[in-house]
């Protein structure tokens, strides 16, 4: 018989193995199986709110751990690059980081602190019993099982669930990592968040340096047709044209396409079925401002695994589960609301009233009503 392990996490993503980690530390019988999926983070270099690696329930000394490189200075362009607004913070406002990197550090501490790991190659297929969940074709099972992979309609495919609908996202993220060697992108300079105005008023355009790196990126809200690769490309001739950043090899450039559920997790009828919890991107948690996933997906399968941990000590084991809709609902639902008003309207403003930059900025970084 297959052992039962007390839990296990779907997902090969910073979430699962934060959630591996914090368990571990709880002498909690933790597995990780780490499997495909859907395209809804991003795979190139992303950014995060300073809080996120402050959390206690994290491993110290990831900040260096993960290769990171803080920012304290966030710059908005305008979109003809004429007019722009800087927002520079006492301290640190953020991290860039390489989602690969911040995964394999957590991955690392997780399996030092005692959780195992299980690789599997093809899409999960789960099986409900009265009182464990199987990964069939890992094979693994355990009393509970939190699912921070892939996407909504993903997850509540493999639970079988009918009646149950996941909501539809409309935000889509184009991206490139462009190389730029130890001599950097010239006048662009490690440390600092760039947001550009787009014509456009449903996207929004973002830059920055890490290491030795260039990021850049449309994030697009529109559900109509159009080429955000050309969009891309447009921009980065644009800044080029302006002197804001260097030609750039694109030859040797990564790109990447997402789809985050931007705000899903309020929409969801729930997010509990039998033993099974839906956080991070299963449950829906990435900002609706800026499909930004790095923090709400590692916050939720925090409180996801607060919640199956006091449902092991029970033997009202849903009524345990339902109280991660409580805590995320308490912890994070400001956060991934979207603001009455859109930040790419907002956006102008700042150049003929700087007083409003350090709320916008907050907005942005942290999804705080504005």
């Amino acid at each position: 018989m297959t052992r039962i392990h007390d839990i296990a996490v779907l997902g090969s993503n910073p979430a699962a193995y934060a959630a591996a980690y914090f368990l571990a530390r709880k002498k909690c019988n933790v597995v990780v199986v780490a499997a495909p999926s859907a395209p809804v983070e991003c795979p190139l270099i992303d950014w995060i709110p300073k809080e996120l690696l402050r959390l206690p329930q994290l491993p110290k000394g990831l900040i260096t751990k993960a290769k990171t490189t803080a920012f304290k200075t966030v710059v908005y362009h305008s979109n003809k690059l004429d007019k722009r607004a800087d927002m520079v913070s006492r301290g640190v406002a953020g991290y860039f980081v390489r989602a690969a990197d911040l995964a394999q550090a957590l991955r690392r501490e997780a399996h030092k602190a005692g959780a195992s790991s299980v690789i599997l190659k093809e899409r999960p297929s789960l099986e409900l019993a009265e009182d464990h969940v199987t990964v069939v074709n890992a094979p693994v099972a355990a009393r509970l099982l939190i699912n921070v992979n892939s996407n909504p309609t993903d997850a509540l495919a493999a639970l079988s669930q009918p009646g149950r609908t996941a909501p539809q996202s409309s935000l889509t993220v184009v991206a490139l990592d462009v190389p730029v060697g130890r001599k950097g992108g010239g006048p662009l300079k490690p440390g600092v968040m760039h947001v550009v105005e787009q014509p456009e008023r449903s996207e929004l355009g973002m830059f920055y340096q890490a290491g030795t790196t260039v990021h850049m990126r449309i994030i697009s809200t529109s559900k109509a047709s159009g080429n955000r690769a050309i969009e891309l490309s447009t921009m980065v001739r644009s800044l080029q044209a302006a002197g804001l950043i260097n030609a750039l090899a694109l030859n040797k450039a990564k790109g990447a396409v997402w789809y985050p559920p931007a705000g899903a997790a309020l929409e969801m009828e729930t997010h509990v079925a039998k033993r099974c919890l839906l956080a991070g991107t299963a449950g829906g948690f990435a900002d609706s401002i800026t499909g930004q996933t790095l923090a709400p997906t590692i916050q939720s399968a925090l409180l996801a695994c607060q919640a199956a941990l006091d449902a092991l000590k029970t033997p009202k084991t849903q009524e345990a589960l339902m109280h991660f809709k409580t805590s995320w609902r308490q912890h994070l639902a400001n956060s991934l609301r979207p603001p009455s008003t859109s930040l790419q309207m907002l956006l102008p403003l700042l150049f003929v009233n700087k007083r409003i930059l350090p709320k916008f900025t907050r907005t942005l970084l942290r999804g705080e009503s504005i």
